[in-house]
């Protein structure tokens, strides 16, 4: 009989084949039981979305989608405006910005900028996660 890997036994998949292995090798014989047995395990999962759901449960509440609008920042508020802006945190439905001058300041205070970022962190996270956008300019940083 050819050594074949099989998963550890504490893992879900060791458990199943652990159960099954005997009753199927019984019911198609050595070499169609391997074949039978993957149509009963759970199928396979990208690795981000697995470490994606760990981190929503582990992490305190919103900072997965405050990690999430931070790697994306750039898609969010654009090159230039990206340069000139840092995401500080996301509390109560907030993101708090931090613009690094007031020219800056004012043209991203704009309904119609503000509209697209809120859209764009809309899409990336969902509507519910954020619903305002507030602006403090560099050097004035609170406590969120």
């Amino acid at each position: 009989m050819p050594t074949e890997k099989r998963p550890p036994e504490g893992t879900a998949t060791g458990r199943v084949r652990k159960k099954m292995d005997p009753i199927l090798r019984e019911w198609y014989g050595e070499d169609g039981s391997d074949g039978e047995l993957m149509k009963h395990l759970p199928s396979t999962q990208p690795v981000g979305d697995v470490l994606q759901r760990v981190m929503r449960k582990k992490l305190p509440h919103g900072t997965a989608d405050f990690l999430t609008i931070l790697e994306h920042w750039t898609d969010i508020a654009g090159a230039v405006a990206a340069k000139h802006t840092t995401p500080l945190s996301l509390s109560n439905k907030t993101l708090f910005i931090e613009v690094e001058h007031p020219a800056y300041l004012a043209s991203v205070r704009t309904k119609a900028v503000q509209a697209a970022i809120l859209g764009r962190i809309a899409e990336l996270i969902g509507a519910d996660k954020c619903a305002t956008l507030t602006f403090t300019p560099a050097g004035r940083r609170r406590a969120t």
